[in-house]
């Protein structure tokens, strides 16, 4: 078991990380941490999957703000009820920068995140729920909620233990099961990568955009049309003004893919439901959907299809 402490700094060297790690042979990161900055603690938390490493959070210490998605590198991920805190993140305006400019920068921040989010398989929801806290009222996570977020995706059944009786020999680290065949790894990546994004459509107009900016590549296949994201991104938007409430639920029996050279096709139908309060208006129906995908570190979007079904 390995401790990191302390606050997390703008760019960081982690180089000392590594070398703890190594010269440790630690498999478990505990962390008590107050947070810092988003940037330093998401490379910390692509260093800690990349290692094979496994998190663990104790009640008696601290892992709020920024420290909360470095814990959500960990390959395997066991909290106790009430020890890993999120609020809403804040990005410092640089100076003399335009309100249009600092909202940008704001909306690029919360996709970087957001994508971060769902590279480490984190419900991309943690976000929504942490955007209703600021930083002087962070909002401590249930067992439930950890779970329902896959924030943890291994269960603490064991008693809580105190920072006295923490050590590798105490740690309920779970047995490896064996990796799945690498085809049906990507086809369960990109399944759950575009159903997230279905589903999400329905999250309120900022995260659904963020999410949108953070899934798709700069340039796609959209609607048989080559466009930029930008533009993609003014169609979204478009569409979430116009109807402000949105319902999306993907029938998982439709669901088809298949996966060639890093590449997946996933296609099938879900049914949707939009209201608009302003002007008094409901519409619903189904659509069928086919998403093509670079499945990479970063899985990205690269063709979008589909039609509504009267």
């Amino acid at each position: 078991m390995l401790v990191v402490s302390g606050e997390f700094g703008a760019n960081e060297p982690l180089n000392t990380f590594s070398s703890a790690v190594v010269g440790s042979g630690a498999r478990v990161i505990v962390f008590n941490s107050p947070g810092g900055n988003v940037g330093s603690a998401i490379r910390l938390g692509r260093m800690i999957r990349a290692a094979g490493l496994d998190t663990l959070q104790v009640r008696q210490l601290q892992c709020a703000s920024a420290c909360s998605l470095a814990f959500l590198g960990g390959v395997h991920r066991i909290a106790e009820p009430g020890s890993i805190g999120v609020h809403r993140a804040s990005f410092k305006p640089a100076d003399r920068m335009s309100n249009e400019e600092a909202a940008a920068r704001f909306q690029l921040g919360t996709a970087e995140i957001i994508s971060y989010v769902i590279e480490m398989g984190v419900d991309p929801k943690l976000m929504e729920l942490a955007s209703s806290y600021d930083k002087h009222d962070i909002r401590y996570l249930s067992a439930s909620e950890m779970a329902e977020l896959r924030v943890t995706n291994v269960e603490a059944n064991q008693s809580p233990v105190g920072t006295s009786q923490v050590s590798t020999r105490q740690i309920p680290v779970p047995v490896r099961a064996p990796a799945p065949d690498a085809g049906r790894q990507m086809e369960s990546v990109a399944v759950a990568f575009i159903k997230d994004l279905i589903e999400h459509h329905g999250d309120n107009n900022d995260f659904a955009l963020a999410q949108v900016q953070a899934s798709y590549a700069p340039t796609v296949d959209y609607y048989g049309k080559l466009t930029n994201l930008s533009s993609i991104i003014q169609d979204k938007r478009n569409y979430y003004q116009r109807w402000p409430e949105r319902e999306y639920s993907v029938r998982d029996d439709s669901i088809m893919v298949t996966c060639a050279d890093d590449r997946c096709v996933v296609s099938g139908l879900y049914d949707w439901v939009v209201r608009s309060p302003s002007t008094h208006k409901q519409e619903k129906g189904a659509a069928n959907f086919s998403y093509t995908i670079s499945i990479g570190p970063y899985p990205k979007i690269i063709a979008e299809t589909g039609n509504v079904q009267r």
